[in-house]
């Protein structure tokens, strides 16, 4: 391996090169196919939980060819769901592990870009080396790529346009800045955050000009990096427009970028935020299929305003518009009170640099230390780039020309990248495209203290001693920030488990949320989802009905509790409990259609046929409902319907469709259901 290194340049050789790529390539594969393989055998494993089941949903609509707009109303951006339609038609009936096995080959892609990166920034295949294995063997962007979420491919964008910024600055060329400029744009169509390392382009002008200078051109040296700025907004602004004209037809409207970042801002600027947990203001519900609840809390509280107004309400409001009136909102809370946003803004910066990974959706800690023992060995956390990126940012400035330059570019996309999650929110999730830049200066860092250490102690304690520094400052506990506890991982799991029919498992998980946290709703619900399962229906019963104490205005608890009461022999009480979920949400299809099949039980085939057809308006389908219409459909004497309906159902379910019959086969009293 070559010795050249920042302040010691000393040309490689293309074999020794590309033996610390093939060593990083290596290494990033052994490790993701091992992952791989043990996760398939985690509980989580294809089980979509909270941002993953928008996700999800959303590219088997595009795969299915629906309309997005309820789902996705211009709120997120669509090319991570579009990347994971794709995987799942190239997977076909592996969908998930072809998705997941695509984001680890992102990972080692990745991988791969920081070693290039750090050869091009160091001139050193030592670093180049480094910089590869520290991303390569790196804990939480690991995990990420076996998530269903933005994470790995906007982790890979954000690498590939700061190579492209690299490759401008070091070569020069109108189409290098265009493509620079343009991979932002891209990136930002997976999360508009990358949008703010723009300004690097801007703050470039700064540095020395790329060209040798002649006596009296300095004037034309400055104006080539205006050039080069000027080209790389231009390319991400073409980008943006084209892309919205390309996409316009999928979101149904033409947007540069999605419309969340507004209440998004809201919620981690608001008052009383943590910096960490965006907390709504209050809980949103969605009714049968799911619904960002995020998404739904924007769109509420904005109608609701308008209203105050006495402005017309639309029924899908307009994505800027709702955006617009969450950066009103944040504006009055950040001018309420100044002092305390500061306060707030330097408690994110702490959280930026603290080692714990903050979780947001699944937590890192608990499926580490449940679930996977490989993430549990691999030595690289944040702590270790936090500790040596500063090291080698100082050793390229010292090295100067390219070296310098190359630096820049690197720490200005790490400190940019950090000021938006700081903008924000911080967490583990956010903070996982810094990984890429970081390991970048920490293989260089690495580099140089092995460097110092041959030159004697005093540089080596210099350099150590500025490292352990900072490791102790990642290191140390942030006992103000109250994380949410294991509860909540084990409530996830429950419901990972009895999607998979792990039945004992998700009631023990169950059990244990409800010991945790016996404050969650979500928790109870679990428990008598599980009980139910196992046929303990006065015990879910129970549970239920802990929920409806914790969260009233939950639609899917009363009409749960509804399915317990019908099942211990008690319809009347079942009714009620199928009303009081419809006084929540009067389109809530399950409550619909239980309700009429106790109508149909009772004889009442006009209130039957009333609440099927709001169920089907509503957009709701299900077994139950299409038996329930052919049995509505042959008391109206359409028997020919009625009979291809129960055949077409039959034939995709024939043990349901058979209790089904059973069931209602049984007369009901109508008085039981006298009352609404």
């Amino acid at each position: 391996m070559s010795a050249g290194a920042a302040g010691e340049p000393r040309p490689s050789s293309a074999p020794v090169l590309w033996r610390a790529w093939l060593w990083v390539g290596a290494v990033a594969l052994l490790v993701r196919a091992a992952y791989l393989v043990e996760h398939l055998g985690s509980a989580f494993f294809g089980v979509p939980i909270l941002d993953e089941a928008f996700y999800d949903a959303a590219a088997r609509a595009l795969l299915a060819g629906e309309d997005l707009a309820a789902l996705n109303p211009g709120f997120r951006p669509l090319l991570y769901p579009l990347f994971l339609a794709l995987a799942y038609r190239v997977g076909g009936d592996s969908d998930v592990v072809a998705a997941v096995a695509l984001q680890h080959a992102m990972g080692v892609a990745t991988a791969l870009l920081v070693a290039a990166m750090a050869r091009r920034v160091f001139r050193s295949d030592a670093a180049a080396l480094a910089g590869g294995l520290l991303y390569a063997l790196a804990g939480p962007p690991l995990f990420f790529e076996g998530e269903l979420l933005i994470e790995a491919l906007f982790a890979l964008l954000v690498a590939l346009a700061l190579w492209a910024a690299l490759d401008a600055e070091e070569r020069g060329g109108a189409a290098r800045w265009l493509l620079a400029g343009g991979l932002v744009a891209i990136a930002s169509l997976a999360r508009p955050n990358a949008l703010v390392v723009l300004p690097a382009f801007a703050l470039a002008l700064l540095l020395p000009s790329r060209e040798p200078a002649a006596a009296g051109s300095t004037g034309a040296a400055r104006g080539s990096r205006w050039r080069g700025a000027a080209l790389a907004l231009a390319g991400a602004l073409a980008t943006l427009l084209v892309a919205g004209l390309a996409l316009a037809p999928l979101a149904g409207r033409f947007q540069l970028v999605g419309g969340a970042g507004g209440v998004n801002l809201y919620l981690g600027n608001k008052r009383g935020a943590d910096g960490a947990i965006p907390r709504q203001d209050r809980p949103a519900h969605y009714g049968h299929e799911y619904r960002d609840t995020v998404q739904l809390f924007a769109d509420e509280e904005y109608r609701r305003a308008l209203a105050a107004r006495g402005e017309p309400v639309p029924e899908l409001p307009d994505p800027g518009a709702v955006s617009r009136y969450w950066l009103g909102r944040t504006s009055a809370e950040v001018a309420a009170d100044p002092g305390a946003w500061l306060r707030l803004m330097a408690r994110k910066v702490s959280l930026l640099l603290w080692n714990r990974e903050i979780p947001n959706n699944k937590s890192w800690d608990f499926v580490a230390r449940e679930e996977g023992r490989l993430l549990r060995r691999l030595p690289v956390r944040w702590w270790l780039l936090l500790a040596l990126a500063p090291l080698g940012l100082a050793a390229a400035w010292r090295a100067g020309g390219p070296s310098r330059a190359g630096a820049f570019w690197v720490a200005a996309y790490a400190a940019l990248l950090g000021a938006g999650v700081v903008l924000f929110f911080v967490n583990d999730r956010y903070r996982i495209p810094l990984w890429a830049p970081m390991a970048v200066l920490a293989g260089g860092g690495l580099v140089d203290l092995a460097r110092a250490a041959r030159r004697g102690p005093r540089p080596l304690a210099r350099r150590a001693g500025v490292a352990l520094a900072l490791a102790a400052v990642s290191l140390a506990d942030r006992p103000w920030l109250r994380l949410p506890g294991p509860a909540r991982d084990h409530l996830f799991r429950s419901i990972a488990a009895r999607e998979k029919g792990r039945g004992e498992l998700a009631l023990a998980d169950a059990r244990t949320a409800v010991a945790l946290e016996p404050r969650n709703a979500t928790a109870w619900f679990q428990l008598g989802l599980v009980e139910q399962d196992h046929g303990r229906d006065a015990a879910a019963l129970a549970a239920y009905r802990q929920a409806v104490r914790r969260d009233p205005g939950e639609a899917r608890i009363h009409n749960n509790a509804g399915t317990a009461l019908e099942r211990l022999g008690r319809s009347g009480d079942a009714a009620a409990a199928y009303r009081a979920a419809l006084a929540r949400d009067p389109d809530y299809g399950p409550a619909l259609v239980n309700l009429a099949l106790l109508e149909i039980r009772a004889r009442r085939w006009a209130a039957a046929a009333g609440r099927l057809e709001r169920a089907s308006a509503a957009g709701y389908t299900s077994p139950s409902a299409e038996v329930a219409a052919a049995l509505v459909a042959r008391a109206a004497g359409r028997e020919e319907e009625a009979r291809r309906q129960l055949a077409a159902v039959r034939a995709r379910e024939p043990r349901v469709v058979d209790a089904l019959l059973a069931e209602l086969a049984r007369p009901l009293d109508p008085t039981l259901l006298d009352g609404g």
